[in-house]
């Protein structure tokens, strides 16, 4: 029972040990904060819920920033320790004050308590950059008047953007259901989910009225002259908005509806081909090359291909091909685009198939 009781003694103090959080306590506070490095230091009380939040994120900091010699990220318990708090005007947990190298008069932290905010606050005072690793985002960014203008009024290019502020609750809240719609529409090029850093690009959200967070506004194809978005937030709800603005097909989790991709122009040719016998098929095949060959869409020449496949291997053929896409899709390393094309063969596919036939493309197998 003892062992077991300092085996995990001992536990707990290697992970203390493996903090790169330099705790600062009366002994050691001057010490540590004299002006030699750059210091930021948290100060917060154990029972404090906010302080617990923000743990895990505070450790990762200084895991982040460890290869920089000129720089401390620190804490004080407060709590325990009530005169380190006084003296730097504490009132309330967590206070982050930031401690600039060459002074030891503290400074207020007033950005963003996530890892990101913290982070560029760091980078902007030191110039120091953190070992964080990003995830590729598919939101087009446009924190500058530059950037904006190359993107927003352009033909072709319909805009959905959202005016931010990184210390915003309800748009960190909004962050990871509007990167899944920014990856929902990745591969629209008439479609672009994008968003401003409002408490960078001042002017442009100044321009636009924005005077709360998050706003969100679209913009039209070749228009500066937005409408605000006033929608559910809601996956499904951005999605259904940008398809009726955009003209696209998507669907929730990023996949594209069962008409996407679709021919207009050979509807009245496949119902005849799945009506007619094998003579009167061929002469649908020929006619169908002549339409395909005068679209311009780039799945046209499916249709006549997929006529051929079907006289030659017979109404199995449909199922076999399903199945082969389904294969290729489940190997983990396939692209937005190749995603997209396989659906859209998958529809192509369908539109051939009778309508209680199983041979039916699921899209949730890609």
């Amino acid at each position: 029972m003892i062992g077991s009781f300092l085996v995990q003694l001992l536990w707990l103090a290697s992970i203390a040990l493996a903090s790169n959080v330099v705790v600062l306590t009366p002994d050691n506070f001057d010490n540590v904060v004299d002006g030699s490095k750059a210091v930021l230091v948290e100060f917060y009380a154990p029972w404090c819920g906010h302080c617990k939040s923000l743990a895990p994120i505070y450790e990762e900091l200084a895991d982040a920033f460890v290869k920089e010699k000129g720089l401390i990220i620190a804490k004080v318990d407060a709590d325990a320790h009530k005169d380190l708090g006084s003296r730097f005007g504490v009132t309330g947990f967590p206070t982050l004050k930031w401690f600039p190298a060459g002074s030891t008069d503290a400074e207020e932290y007033n950005s963003g308590r996530d890892l990101d905010a913290l982070a560029k606050f760091i980078t902007g005072k030191t110039g120091f950059k953190s070992s964080i690793k990003k995830p590729v985002s598919s939101i087009t960014v446009l924190d500058t008047e530059e950037d904006f203008n190359k993107v927003v009024g352009k033909r072709g290019r319909n805009v959905l953007v959202e005016f931010y502020a990184p210390w915003c609750g309800h748009c960190k809240n909004l962050a990871p259901t509007y990167e899944k719609v920014a990856r929902a529409f990745a591969t629209e090029s008439n479609c672009i989910v994008a968003n401003v850093d409002a408490t960078v690009n001042k002017d442009v959200a100044e321009k636009y009225g924005v005077t709360g967070y998050p706003t969100i506004k679209f913009f039209p194809e070749g228009s500066t002259d937005p409408e605000t978005y006033e929608q559910g937030r809601e996956e499904k709800d951005f999605i259904a908005y940008l398809n009726e603005k955009c003209g696209t097909d998507r669907v929730v989790g990023g996949g594209l509806g069962e008409k996407a991709g679709l021919v207009t122009a050979f509807e009245g040719l496949v119902q005849k081909f799945k009506a007619a016998g094998k003579a009167v098929r061929k002469e649908l095949v020929e006619e169908a090359k002549v339409v395909a060959k005068n679209s311009k869409n780039v799945y046209a020449a499916f249709y006549p291909k997929v006529m051929e496949k079907i006289i030659k291997d017979g109404e199995g053929y449909i199922a076999k091909e399903v199945a082969r896409l389904n294969k290729i899709a489940s190997g983990g390393t396939t692209t937005l685009e190749k995603k997209d094309n396989f659906e859209i063969r998958r529809n192509i596919l369908n539109s051939f198939a009778a309508a209680d036939a199983e041979t039916a493309f699921d899209k949730d197998e890609l």
